[in-house]
Formats: structure tokens, C-alpha cells, sequence
């Protein structure tokens, strides 16, 4: 029998476009500025009130992402259209998206003036839904900012002052900010048989601790610094226009990953087709993190050392489709000719999870989380149901 860990890749992050300088626009109407505010942890998703026009929004803290607003909020506010441009998600499915200017929003004590976000078209998506959502807080916001997460504590800290808070330069590492949005990259140390460098994009709105990316796995493969565990064929992450393509990925274990003086261990990771890799929050579980947009300087205070990640993975991993809990990618050979990609996953060890709430699978504990699987129920493509022993 084996433990399934981690069920759904559900992030937004990772957009690109061309090069465009509204994003840079706006700024705090405080000169110096120190503002603490309390956010709802969700399921790896941190969700903090933001004031606009004297109504407070429920916004998702996403430094993967520049500024958005839903299509509910967009016929509340009814805000300037600056122009209308090309998006890509982090599975590189593409879709146009207008530009809007925003009224002021205050965050905590901070008013942010003349800011920009996309706008969605979308009148359902399942995290704006399933996380009632009216839209992302992103790094393009806090490009002149200190921003720093506690998430034992569900406390974020705005300051423009590096000396309001107690940071260890110790624990610190060079933050560098990339592309029109200001996104914030990493470099990380890597070691496996031998070892190597990467940059990464830190990405609080990705649920999980590391992705990397098809092209750095295959400038690393010869150096032998992951060991691969499985191919697989499939699609597992939901980015913001939908499933990613179906393709070909790796399985993978990283022995050792050191970030700001402090070292993880045995990290399982699936590659994917976005150019870059990324960190994502479940960093942030291991300790306070604090993103220095100012002075280009990221620190990690670690709460325990060197943090061992190993779990036992699953034969496949699940996925959403068509609003159905579903296979999304096989791992293991001796399934491949029994579960396919598209199949709908109906019970495990014998519960029925055939009209389960979709939102529970996105904003509660894994229904997958510390349970022994033995047997799962499928209906594929053709309406046929049959059990599968794991």
C-alpha cells in the first residue's frame, strides 16, 4: 500500500507577456510606513483583506503573479481600461486580459495609489470561486516594499524600513526582481551526486515546495544531481486558464536543496514545461520568510534545521477535469495498461467520492492527506467501472 501526499498542483502563477510599463505604475501615499496584517492561511493559499472605496476584498497574496481583479469585481469598480494584452499561465495556455488602472487600496495602514492589475473574463474559475476570491495581490505592488510571512502566526508585514524588523543577514541571500511584474527570483544550491546552482522564482501563490522546470532538469541531468523515479504522461496543475496539456514529465528526487543557510532534504518534485523553476509556499510552512523588494535581499529564518521532505508517492497523481476528481498522470508501469489520464476516480478503499464537492478538493485538507490506499474504483472514457488493487 502506499501514502498519497499531495493531490492538487492549483496555482496561477508564472505569467508573461510583453514588455509593459503600466505595471510599474502607482505608488504609497506614506512616505515611511510599518503595517501588520492578520490573513487566513487556506489550504496553502494566503488570503489577506484589502480595502477599496470602503468595501473589504478578499485578495490571494500571490508574488508569482502582478496584480488581478475578478470579473465580479471588475463590474463593481468598473475601472479604467488601459489597454488589452496577451497572457500566458504557468502551463502556457494563452488568453487576452485587459489592464486596468486601480483606485486606491489600502493594505493593513499602507494606501497604494494608481495602481494596475489585469482583469479576468472569467465568470467561473474554480480557486476565485472555491476561495470566494475577488482577485491577487502581486509582486508588481510591492517592487519598492518589505514584505515578510509568518504563517505560524498568519501575520504579514508591509514596511518600507528593513529596521523595524528583526532580520539575520546571516540568513540572507541576494533577491533579484525579473520582467515586467518585478517577480522575485532566488538563486538555491542543489546537491545530489554532485551539486549545482539554480534560479527560481518564489511563488507564494504555488501550492507545494519546489518545481523545476523541464529545461533546468536537462541542464543538470549529466551532473547526476536529481534521481529520476518515473516517467509519466498526463496533466496534473490547473493555472489560471485551465489544465496544463497533456506531456510527457519526470518524477524526481532531489537529495539536498539549501536556500538562505538552511537545508531541506529528500524533496520529491515533478518537472514541468514552464521556463522557470519555482519555490512555492510550503516554504514558507518551514519558516518566516522575508522578501526585501527594496534592497534586493531575501531571508529564510528557519523554523527547525534541516528539514527532511521524504514522503511515499502514489502509482499517479490526481487531477480535476470537467469538474471531476481524475487521473491525471501514471507513474507507475504496472498501471499504465489498467488507468488512464481522463479516468474518473470514484471511490478509494471503497468510499464513494463520485459527488464529492469540488470545492473541498481545492480549499480543505487532501481527502488523499496520511490515508492508506489499496484500491481505487475508475470509470474511464467509455463509462465502464472497474477497481483497481494499488
Amino acid at each position: 500500500m502506499n501514502k498519497l501526499y499531495v493531490l492538487l498542483l492549483i496555482g496561477f502563477s508564472s505569467f508573461s507577456f510583453a514588455q509593459n510599463l503600466y505595471l510599474n505604475k502607482g505608488k504609497t501615499q506614506e512616505q515611511n510606513y510599518y503595517s501588520e496584517i492578520k490573513f487566513e492561511y487556506i489550504n496553502g493559499k494566503i488570503i489577506i483583506p484589502i480595502l477599496i472605496n470602503d468595501k473589504t476584498y478578499r485578495f490571494l497574496l500571490d508574488t508569482g503573479a502582478p496584480n488581478l481583479i475578478t470579473k465580479k469585481l471588475v463590474d463593481i469598480l468598473k475601472p479604467k481600461s488601459l489597454q488589452e494584452i496577451k497572457v500566458s499561465d504557468a502551463n502556457d495556455n494563452k488568453s487576452l486580459m485587459n489592464l486596468v488602472e486601480l483606485p486606491n487600496l489600502t493594505i493593513g495602514n499602507v494606501v497604494f495609489e494608481n495602481s494596475v492589475a489585469l482583469s479576468s473574463n472569467d465568470e467561473n474559475n474554480l480557486v476565485f470561486d472555491c476561495f470566494n476570491l475577488d482577485g491577487f495581490i502581486g509582486s508588481n505592488i510591492f517592487r519598492n516594499s518589505i514584505l515578510q510571512i509568518d504563517t505560524r502566526n498568519k501575520t504579514l508585514i508591509i514596511t518600507n524600513d528593513e529596521k523595524k524588523l528583526k532580520l539575520n543577514k546571516k540568513n540572507s541571500i541576494e533577491l533579484s526582481l525579473i520582467g515586467n511584474q518585478n517577480s522575485p527570483y532566488i538563486w538555491i544550491k542543489l546537491k545530489g551526486k554532485n551539486s549545482g546552482k539554480e534560479q527560481v522564482l518564489l511563488d507564494t501563490g504555488m501550492k507545494g515546495f519546489y518545481e523545476v522546470s523541464n529545461r533546468n532538469y536537462y541542464l543538470f541531468k549529466d551532473e547526476k544531481i536529481f534521481k529520476f523515479i518515473a516517467y509519466g504522461t498526463g496533466t496534473e496543475s490547473i493555472g489560471l486558464f485551465g489544465n496544463s496539456k497533456i506531456t510527457t514529465l519526470q518524477s524526481l528526487l532531489l537529495p539536498k536543496m539549501e536556500i538562505a543557510n538552511s537545508n531541506f532534504l529528500n524533496i520529491s518534485t515533478i518537472s514541468t514545461n514552464d521556463d522557470n523553476s519555482k519555490v512555492g509556499i510550503d516554504l514558507f510552512e518551514k519558516g518566516i520568510g522575508t522578501l526585501d523588494f527594496k534592497n534586493r535581499k531575501f531571508y529564510f529564518d528557519q523554523y527547525v534545521i534541516s528539514t527532511d521532505l521524504n514522503e511515499n508517492q502514489l502509482g499517479f497523481s490526481p487531477t480535476i477535469l470537467n469538474q471531476k476528481l481524475s487521473i491525471g498522470i501514471v507513474w507507475d508501469e504496472k498501471l499504465k495498461d489498467k488507468i488512464y489520464t481522463g479516468d474518473e476516480i470514484i471511490e478509494l478503499n471503497g468510499k464513494n467520492f463520485e459527488n464529492y464537492p469540488i470545492c473541498n478538493l481545492i480549499n480543505t485538507k487532501s481527502i488523499f492527506k496520511d490515508i492508506e490506499i489499496s484500491e481505487i474504483k475508475i470509470r474511464d472514457k467509455n463509462g465502464e467501472v472497474k477497481i483497481v488493487k494499488l
